[in-house]
């Protein structure tokens, strides 16, 4: 019996280097217009893909819990794809609890795999096993979803809160429940954060220190954080 050949939908903004690969694999490569994800390996699966300097580019700018928000929504099951070299671009981070604390927020708080990439080679490498593993003869509907971000003011405000550390979707309600508005969050102090149910001190300290640190120049902050990204 003839081996199924994947269908892959992919995102008409993603890598030409990933999509070769794909090609050069011999998957069905249908390139169109995704939102949101990158792209899509099996019935109601997408793939978000980030390279390292994306993805912490994204904590920063406030994007990527948004993002994946939007991902889960769209479909049944999703993961995240990292690319890139996650030593060395750790080592020019001042603060590395950065980039794992988000990822733990992603595990724990979302449970949407994670999945770690050197280059494009190995991230086509992965999509192609994962849709081979995906489909079958029973299920090959394989269709991506559009859907324009149409966020209310109350979803705004969740994702802003949610971005600070060890808020997740189930903590961000009582948060803002407390204290009536996102300014007031952010404008807490650690004794009225440990007052909130489910934050101990620990977790308040936490977040009122990534609130009380001081911002370095540049996206990142420091000249090697720079040399990282770029």
């Amino acid at each position: 019996m003839a081996t199924q050949v994947p269908k892959i939908i992919a995102d008409i903004h993603e890598s030409s280097f990933v999509i070769q690969a794909l090609h050069g694999m011999k998957a069905d490569v249908v390139e169109k217009t995704i939102s949101p994800g990158d792209y899509v390996v099996g019935e109601g699966f997408a793939v978000e893909r980030k390279t390292f300097r994306d993805f912490v580019n994204s904590i920063f700018k406030k994007r990527l819990f948004e993002q994946l928000e939007r991902l889960r929504k769209a479909y049944a099951r999703c993961c995240l794809i990292v690319e890139g070299d996650i030593g060395y671009g750790l080592a020019g981070l001042t603060n590395p609890l950065v980039f794992w604390g988000a990822l733990a927020h992603i595990t724990a708080e979302w449970n949407i795999p994670v999945v770690f990439t050197t280059n494009e080679e190995q991230t086509a490498q992965f999509l192609f096993s994962l849709a081979k593993r995906l489909q079958t003869e029973k299920t090959t509907a394989v269709e991506a979803v559009y859907k324009p971000k149409r966020f209310s003011l109350t979803d705004h405000q969740r994702f802003a809160v949610q971005g600070l550390p060890t808020v997740g979707p189930k903590s961000v309600d009582k948060l803002l429940n407390k204290f009536g508005s996102v300014r007031r969050v952010f404008l807490a102090k650690e004794y009225e954060l440990r007052r909130v149910e489910g934050f101990g001190e620990k977790r308040a300290r936490e977040i009122s220190q990534f609130l009380d640190k001081q911002f370095l120049i540049g996206i990142m902050g420091t000249k090697s954080e720079k040399k990282c990204l770029n």
